[in-house]
């Protein structure tokens, strides 16, 4: 609550460094495993090798990153699958998706799900507890570093998040001079 208030108040301090999003979301990964395991769910990363720096706030790309993961096991059955993977697309971007196999939001409600405080109905008490922040203070860091954030899902099929951070924030090694 206090990093979107923050954000919405332009106050939210952000250090900008050389980050390596592999490195990070592997963290993320390892700190997420003990919950996916306890839910009996399949947690899997397919990082892009050789996948360029980005100028951000590891702080903030962190939150990002385990919000999603949180989310994705929250809403995925024992037996499902989440996986998190990295590319670097030939515009110049760099991608992180998070992708599951859980219950799916319809048009509506990912829109519901995007405005603070709000959240998906569900029937299971226990996957249905939060404050309605994720996806909102998600959305709002990943913009604070001129990123775009996209969801496609369907009911019943899982979900895809999709966060791509633009070309002016990767860092792409020169070559040393001859």
């Amino acid at each position: 609550l206090l990093d979107l208030s923050k954000i919405e108040a332009g106050k939210l301090e952000l250090t900008f460094a050389g980050v390596s999003l592999n490195d990070l979301t592997q963290q993320c990964v390892a700190i997420m495993q003990p919950q996916a395991n306890r839910e009996r769910i399949i947690l899997r990363s397919s990082l892009a090798p050789k996948l360029p720096q980005i100028v951000a706030d590891a702080r903030s790309v962190r939150q990002i990153v385990l919000n999603l993961l949180s989310n994705s096991i929250k809403f995925t059955g024992a037996g499902g699958q989440v996986i998190v993977s990295t590319v670097y697309e030939g515009n110049g971007e760099v991608v992180m998706r998070v992708r599951d196999t859980g219950r799916g939001m319809s048009e509506r409600e990912i829109e519901h799900a995007m405005k603070p405080f709000h959240q998906v109905n569900v029937t299971d008490e226990r996957r249905g507890q939060g404050t309605g922040l994720g996806l909102p203070l998600t959305k709002a860091l990943v913009e604070l570093h001129g990123g775009r954030l996209q969801i496609e899902s369907a009911l019943g099929q899982g979900t895809s998040v999709r966060i791509a951070f633009p070309p002016q924030r990767t860092v792409v090694a020169v070559p040393a001079a001859l």
